[in-house]
């Protein structure tokens, strides 16, 4: 009987930090919802302001501008509530396909083309393969990881290369950038919600990107983690890769990216 008790208490335990964890990840949604979705909002809702005030009276590329913008804002907002409907139902099972990575990226790159044309960057991608995940929440880790790069980077130019390759039915994905090194000490904290990095004064947000990816890349049953040398940080995570791949495997050659 006493050991019985004893389970029955340690159930008990565990079923409440599982309570818990569920609240954290629910108060977790909610600073998101705040931090990512109103910037959005607004700026889809001045660009729409502009437009109507100066209908007769904007230049063409100053429309084409704000309409890049609108859809840009709409294309982060679907991702963002993506994010959110994540975070608050992370029970839920899996909408897995065979999903391009590289048109994943592609469509990361055009929402990031104001950030990647301010710092000046460069963007290297090569060839990459097909995972077995859920498009969205793939292309919330993609985003976040360039984001990442370009808000910690040099604050002007530098050299952002993305690379992957197949190992053993895993893909192995790749970001890295120019910039100050993570220290040893930071490299597991970085991935804990709200860690901002040691002396970034002009890194903006609310320390939840990382804290995103590792959530989506272990829902996947991959992991994520970061190294540095010689002046690169070298994020990396892993996702099942898809039983389709382009039957003619293209080299890894990397590719210059216009934004």
């Amino acid at each position: 009987m006493d050991r019985l008790e004893a389970e029955n208490r340690r159930l008990h335990r565990r079923i409440a930090a599982l309570e818990d964890e569920k609240a954290g990840v629910e108060a977790f949604a909610a600073v998101a919802a705040h931090e990512l979705l109103s910037p959005l909002v607004l700026a889809d809702a001045y660009a729409t302001t502009v437009s109507d005030r100066l209908d007769g009276d904007l230049h063409a590329d100053s429309r084409r501008d704000l309409d890049a913008l609108r859809r840009a804002a709409s294309r982060a907002r679907l991702l963002v509530e993506t994010l959110l409907h994540e975070a608050r139902s992370h029970d839920r099972p899996l909408q897995r396909r065979a999903v391009d990575l590289n048109a994943v990226l592609r469509e990361c790159i055009i929402l990031l083309a104001p950030e990647i044309r301010a710092r000046g960057a460069d963007l290297h991608v090569a060839e990459l393969p097909h995972a077995w995940a859920e498009e969205p929440l793939i292309s919330a880790v993609f985003t976040n990881l360039l984001l990442n790069a370009l808000r910690y980077g040099p604050r002007e130019a530098g050299t952002i290369r993305i690379d992957a390759t197949l190992e053993h039915g895993t893909c192995r994905c790749s970001v890295r950038s120019p910039g100050p090194a993570i220290p040893v000490a930071d490299r597991e904290r970085i991935f804990t919600r709200y860690h901002r990095g040691r002396g970034e004064r002009r890194a903006r947000g609310a320390g939840l990107g990382l804290t995103i990816c590792r959530h989506i890349v272990e829902r996947h049953g991959g992991q994520i983690g970061v190294t540095a040398d010689a002046g690169i940080n070298h994020f990396h995570f892993t996702l099942p890769a898809s039983t389709f791949q382009p039957t003619r495997r293209r080299t890894m050659t990397p590719r210059p990216c216009a934004a």
